[in-house]
């Protein structure tokens, strides 16, 4: 997402630890993943209202607040800032984007993620119009066949009394000082162990598999209509074995919310960023802070030209202590806060923080990099001036060799 483009500003990227895990951690929804049954209490609305009332910031920064999150609201928008499906561009694709949202006749309404809803209302100060809302628990007790047992023959694992997301981030960042284990098994159990979080902490909830037969199925189909109704589609979308959508939506939902929290910690401030993606924001910011030139900025320099603010580098690393206080994890193995300031802010010899700059086309589409005293960028390259490559190749794909992949 984008504040601005084509523009070159000065920025001190910024990055969420793990945020799947962490965000799964926060909500506690490893309750639903091991228990019997998920209750579902109808009709919750005036219980979410009376709760968004009471919110704050300040509110957000507790990780009790988090695990109230798991519900599902159906809002009539008029200008709430939502994600939302749709043709953004000449292209029949459909894709989605975080939008002001407006309903198409004034009963029009439709399902969100309490996340997504609380990200709304701390945007924009404002409590939407919510006609139903229902909200889901672990019933049941636990299941009675879960039994411990070992990753990779090493690390031990009881689902039954471990929450399993914070447990594969915690062992991923003790892999490192393991005396008992090679190099090459530690590469591989740090690998092993993010393959591992990132799948277990999202896409399974979501998997959908496609049987692409080419024969057409009448099949029952469920949209934004309360009712189900029958069509005929191509490709039968089959559920995968974990498949369980309401948890994949809690989860990008308040990925979505981590994301709007810290845009508001920046605004705040009178800042803005240059772009966010999944679990980054480029945050505009200077060593002193101060106006830099850009076209449809809400400042002015002397000369009347457009700027906006960077806030300072001192501001971002306050704002990325106050996140501290939503890390999950234990702190001797997952010390200090979950939003990083990334290695690339700083030069790898002298590790002094140095000045980076981002330029941003569209989503999905930016280059991090520095400029030397004639001004003469370079890109972030691996090996050379970073740890990582950072600018994107998203929609460059038919540019590229296919020898080289």
């Amino acid at each position: 997402m984008l504040t601005f483009r084509k523009v070159a500003v000065p920025v001190v990227y910024t990055d969420f630890l793990s945020m799947y895990p962490t965000v799964n951690s926060l909500m506690n929804l490893w309750q639903f993943v091991i228990a019997r049954q998920i209750k579902v209490v109808d009709h919750y609305q005036d219980e979410i209202v009376q709760f968004l009332e009471r919110l704050t910031v300040d509110c957000l920064f507790d990780r009790e607040t988090w695990k109230y999150l798991t519900a599902f609201v159906r809002v009539i928008p008029d200008g709430e800032i939502l994600p939302t499906r749709g043709q953004y561009s000449s292209s029949n694709d459909w894709q989605v984007a975080v939008n002001y949202l407006y309903a198409g006749a004034p009963d029009d309404a439709l399902w969100f993620s309490l996340p997504d809803v609380v990200a709304s209302v701390i945007l924009t100060g404002r409590i939407p119009k919510i006609v139903d809302a229902f909200r889901i628990e672990a019933s049941g007790g636990k299941l009675e066949e879960l039994r411990p047992t070992k990753f990779r023959g090493t690390i031990e694992i009881d689902p039954r009394k471990q929450d399993f997301f914070k447990v594969v981030i915690e062992e991923r960042k003790r892999v490192g000082s393991r005396g008992d284990l090679s190099p090459e098994e530690k590469e591989r159990m740090s690998k092993a162990l993010k393959v591992l979080a990132n799948s277990t902490s999202y896409g399974i909830y979501g998997q959908m598999d496609r049987r692409e037969n080419g024969d057409k199925k009448l099949v029952k189909c469920h949209g934004i209509d309360a009712d189900p109704y029958t069509c005929s589609v191509a490709n039968v979308e089959i559920p995968g074995e974990f498949c369980f959508p309401p948890l994949a939506s809690l989860i990008t939902g308040a990925a979505r919310l981590m994301l709007a929290l810290l845009e508001k910690c920046v605004t705040d401030l009178g800042g803005t960023y240059a772009m966010e993606d999944t679990d980054s924001m480029a945050i505009v910011a200077t060593k002193r802070g101060g106006l830099v030139p850009c076209p449809g900025g809400s400042f002015n320099l002397r000369n009347g030209s457009k700027a906006i603010k960077a806030i300072t580098w001192a501001q971002v690393e306050n704002i990325a202590k106050r996140f501290e206080a939503l890390n999950p994890y234990d702190r001797d193995s997952v010390p200090g806060s979950i939003l990083k300031i990334e290695d690339d802010n700083f030069d790898p010899t002298t590790k002094k923080q140095r000045q980076i700059w981002c330029v941003a086309i569209s989503a999905k589409r930016y280059a991090l990099f520095l400029k030397d005293k004639s001004n003469t960028p370079s890109l972030l390259r691996k090996g050379q001036n970073s740890k990582d490559n950072h600018w994107s190749e998203h929609g460059l794909g038919h540019l590229l060799n296919p020898a080289d992949l």
